[in-house]
């Protein structure tokens, strides 16, 4: 078995014999497993796994505290590509603050929670709620998990998406994803129309409905974010559908903030987040959270 001098160990440290470049390595063999030395000319911790030699990775600190905000997600792990799903520190130019990010998929900042009740248009994430044009925190802490709730956070009115969305309905793992940047989340939401080219099959297979639901509204199938096909129906994100062969005279739609048949203040055709259907009507109201990322290409595969 090699034997690799440490060089000094003290009571506070281990002071590794250093080796200036690979081609100076120590040759170690299978059951030296485990060994360390110092890269003098890297300046980098080496470990010896049993067959060859690594770099030892030290965790990133952005987005760890107060005194070091990340920008996104994504610098997170441009900084350490190892960071795990979990509450991190970021400053989009207001201060620094704390929400979830999902590591797995890229660097997601979970923005907004859209509570399942009440159900009906008092709902403040109902299409006329006040949450989507806020210009400042509601219930800011509850996005530092993923449970259930009312909330958004400055990422909702700071950050603008370079990748897109990732608009989860139910659970935080039944996602639609969505392709758009440039904008923030409250701007594609409240500002001009964006159409959007899902299938119907995309939005029936969202909702944790069973899709004969709305067979017998199998027309229109328009969608996009506030969207308005007609006098009486509009959208901030999602999908409607009609029994009749045109757009005019809606009845049902799923997504987030969604009406239609003028009953944006009363009735039962609308939802903050889920879905609606006609004869009879019917509402299903879920739990919605929204997540906004910019562009970023994980140098490996991760698990979620």
């Amino acid at each position: 078995m090699g034997i690799v001098n440490v060089g000094k160990v003290g009571a506070n440290i281990v002071d590794f014999t250093g080796y200036s470049g690979e081609g100076n390595y120590p040759s170690l063999g299978t059951g030296d497993a485990g060994s360390l030395i110092y890269d003098t000319s890297a300046k980098k911790l080496i470990l010896w796994t049993g067959s060859e030699w690594e770099e030892v990775k030290t965790k990133g600190t952005l987005g760890l505290d107060a005194s070091n905000p990340a920008a996104s997600g994504v610098a997170i792990l441009a900084n350490d590509p190892a960071a795990q799903n979990g509450v991190y520190w970021l400053n989009h130019g207001s201060g620094a603050y704390q929400t979830y990010i999902d590591m797995a998929n890229g660097g997601y900042i979970l923005c907004g929670k859209i509570p399942s009740s009440p159900s009906n248009t008092s709902n403040p994430w109902s299409y006329n709620g006040s949450r989507w044009s806020a210009s400042s925190p509601v219930n800011e802490s509850q996005c530092q998990s993923t449970g259930s709730g009312d909330a958004l956070n400055r990422a909702y009115y700071e950050y603008t998406a370079q990748t897109g969305f990732r608009m989860s309905m139910s659970s935080i793992t039944n996602v639609l994803v969505v392709a758009r940047g440039g904008v923030t989340p409250k701007d594609a939401f409240t500002g001009s129309q964006y159409n959007t080219s899902f299938s119907r099959n995309d939005f029936l297979n969202w909702i944790p409905e069973s899709s004969s639901q709305w067979n017998n509204q199998p027309h229109c199938n328009r969608n996009g974010f506030n969207r308005t096909d007609s006098s009486n129906c509009a959208m901030r994100f999602g999908h409607t559908m009609n029994n009749e062969n045109e757009c005019n005279s809606n009845d049902s739609a799923i997504g987030f903030g969604c009406y239609t048949n003028n009953q944006s203040s009363s009735g039962d055709r609308n939802c903050a987040a889920g879905g609606f259907r006609w004869n009879g009507t019917t509402r299903y109201p879920y739990n919605g959270w929204i997540w906004v990322c910019l562009l970023y290409t994980s140098p490996s595969p991760r698990d979620s």
